[in-house]
């Protein structure tokens, strides 16, 4: 992070401080007259600026301090915090070559440029001042080349006045280009960059190459001497750098472009135990006409805490060069610090930018719904179960014996395995439970082939194996013993019956297009969709139940009697039922579905308060009504800032609106 330790002497205490700065402009002052141009710019991208919620110290009687504006307004001004004063960043990189200024080259620079500015009563009118004198417009023109010849646009005059350095360097770029083109095929191919140690691009990947004819490639590594081959993981690290700054310069000028965004992050800890904070902006691209999600930076932090995330994120836009104020949205899941309403992110940027609103991830949200209504006992079982199963086939030999099953019971199958259940994804978890009702004839055959401690042969008839342990075999007993239950089979069923309806929104809420009133139609969808099931449930859990009953026949189950009831059980279900399909209507289908509803409205449909208030943008009449009409002047109000017109120029246009919906119809 260019931390370094800067030591400054007080001159009336005459006392050593220290403070611990990045790139802080004052430690520059007079010692970039020698500086390659090269490294002037990286200084300058890198340079140290105070973020928005900065706290500038007071000085003076009148206590008096820096403002934040003043970095907007002028663009050369920057703030030092080790001296708590201004300087002119170009003033000081790009300095004139004689040492004094003005008229006859005798006056001193002095503050601003040698010395720190301090006086904030009269700051912008020096600041407007010191923009009109003639050193600080050479040195803007000085600037402005060396620029130019970094992005090409001109040749510098060394390369002008040196053709046969100009050569040379065209002959290096042909050496360092195959090496780049590499780089970027490994990356994007997800190839290992390393051979059979860490020593760069050895042998395979740059084997390919030669041997498809590039011969610039081959005349370098074979004359090239050993410490200039350009291969070292250093220089891969300079390249991946490199792409990365020219992806991100291009994501941020499409950002900048759309002039507003919603942040998306998420923090988590990756394999070497660093707090990574993913950044994601999602913004509408003026050039494809379509909203885009895209991924910016991981960016490693320290403090966790609401207001340490929510600093982070700031500082990182503001350094990408993204200006936070465009910010109109924020997602994040439902952790505290993320989506707290006192001291998460959400709120301490709220503060500053009371644009952004927040939304809690509407994925996120189903997983919950999903895997809060799962916690009823019988399903959250069958899950364990379902999941055992899984882990048990997860061993090659135990897998071909299922394999052998599926393709003799379902020969037209695509699917040749049970998959593994994920953690956090409930839309993977949806495809494992439906893929294991689906394959479950091959899943028991499997099992008591396994238990019985023999298998299936080639010809298909049964044999013993050796492979076959006692612990396999117990194993395969009591997860057969676990599925050939009653209440395992309804459960199994009810559970997919609703993962069948609620899998279409899952996946159209992963939808980098989708909007929120979009995903809370979906969502409005599978509420009805769930409801009828809720009022209709003694003859759709009929239907499902005689669907269990065959189940339970081909998989030789006959015990269909009630559960054992006892009056001061706590732990058992004993709800009243006069038969057996009653009691797993009233422990199960109900209290799945009402729980369902319950958290689907609270956390999905509960966003329908904030779609209000721009539901009246999308026209259901021919003409806005007034209070319509006074909605959109309200909304005109508070994004005043990105609409660049009058009231009235909005309301008329408002209104040329629904008479072009109402024609589109």
């Amino acid at each position: 992070e260019n931390v370094e330790e800067v030591k400054i002497q007080n001159k009336n205490s005459k006392k050593l401080l220290s403070k611990c700065v990045r790139n802080d402009v004052s430690c520059f002052v007079g010692k970039t007259v020698s500086m390659p141009n090269d490294e002037k710019l990286d200084i300058l991208d890198n340079l140290w600026i105070p973020n928005v919620s900065y706290n500038f110290p007071k000085s003076g009687k009148r206590n008096l301090k820096f403002q934040h504006c003043w970095l907007h307004e002028f663009k050369w001004l920057v703030y030092s915090d080790i001296e708590d004063g201004a300087y002119c960043k170009i003033c000081i990189f790009f300095p004139s070559p004689n040492e004094c200024v003005g008229k006859g080259s005798h006056e001193a620079t002095g503050r601003l440029v040698s010395d720190k500015y301090d006086h904030w009563k009269n700051a912008k009118e020096d600041f407007k001042k010191h923009e009109k004198t003639d050193y600080h417009k050479f040195n803007q023109l000085q600037e402005k080349n060396v620029l130019s010849i970094k992005e090409k646009k001109t040749i510098s005059i060394d390369l002008q006045l040196n053709e046969a350095k100009k050569k040379e360097v065209l002959e290096n770029r042909k050496k360092i280009l195959p090496i780049t083109k590499t780089v970027l095929l490994c990356g994007r191919q997800g190839l290992a960059l390393r051979g059979h140690f860490d020593h760069g691009l050895e042998s395979l990947q740059t084997k390919f190459r030669i041997d498809a004819g590039d011969c610039n490639l081959e005349n370098h590594l074979n004359t090239a001497s050993k410490n200039a081959t350009y291969i070292s993981p250093r220089v891969q690290n300079e390249i991946i750098s490199s792409c990365n700054n020219i992806i991100l310069k291009k994501l941020v000028d499409q950002i900048n472009n759309a002039e507003c965004f919603a942040l998306l992050a998420d923090e988590t800890m990756d394999v070497s135990t660093k707090e990574q904070l993913s950044i994601c902006i999602r913004y509408f691209d003026n050039g494809e006409k379509k909203i885009r999600e895209d991924f910016l930076q991981f960016v490693q932090v320290n403090d966790v805490s609401g207001k340490g995330l929510a600093d982070t994120i700031l500082e990182s836009i503001s350094s990408f060069g993204i200006n936070p104020k465009c910010m109109i949205g924020q997602g994040y899941d439902g952790a505290a610090a993320m989506s707290g309403q006192f001291k998460g992110i959400q709120t301490r940027i709220r503060e500053i930018y009371p644009l952004a609103y927040y939304i809690h991830c509407n994925a996120h949200c189903l997983n919950l719904v999903i895997s809060d209504s799962c916690n009823i006992p019988e399903i959250r079982n069958t899950i364990g179960t379902i999941q055992s199963i899984c882990n048990f086939f997860g061993y090659p030999k135990r897998l071909e014996v299922l394999q052998r099953f599926i393709k003799d019971l379902f020969p037209s199958s695509k699917a040749s395995r049970l998959k593994q259940m994920c953690p956090t994804r409930w839309l993977q978890r949806h495809n494992v439970v439906i893929l294991y009702e689906e394959m479950q004839l091959a899943v028991v055959s499997a099992l008591e082939i396994l238990s019985n401690n023999s298998s299936t042969g080639s010809s298909g008839s049964i044999e013993e194996c050796s492979w076959i342990s006692s612990n396999i075999s117990s194993q395969a007993d009591q997860l057969l013993c676990a599925v050939k239950k009653l209440q395992f089979q309804v459960s199994l069923y009810v559970l997919t019956k609703v993962l069948f309806i609620s899998v279409g929104l899952s996946r159209s809420l992963q939808l980098e297009n989708s909007d929120l009133k979009t995903a809370l139609d979906a969502a409005s969808c599978v509420e009805n969709l769930i409801e009828q099931l809720r009022i209709n449930r003694e003859n759709e859990f009929m239907k499902l139940f005689e669907t269990v009953k065959k189940t339970c026949e081909q998989i030789g189950i006959s015990d269909f009697s009630l559960p054992r009831k006892i009056n001061r059980q706590k732990t058992r279900n004993n709800v009243p039922a006069e038969n057996v399909e009653q009691h797993f209507l009233r422990s199960i289908f109900i209290p799945f579905l009402d729980t369902f509803l319950l958290q689907l409205r609270e956390r999905l449909t509960s966003h329908n308060t904030i779609l209000k208030n721009f539901s009246f943008l999308l026209p259901k009449t021919k003409n806005p009504s007034k209070e319509q009409e006074k909605s959109i002047l309200d909304l005109h109000e508070t994004y005043s800032s990105f609409i660049n017109k009058s009231k009235l120029m909005t309301a008329e246009e408002f209104k040329l609106w629904y008479t072009f919906a109402e024609k589109m119809k």
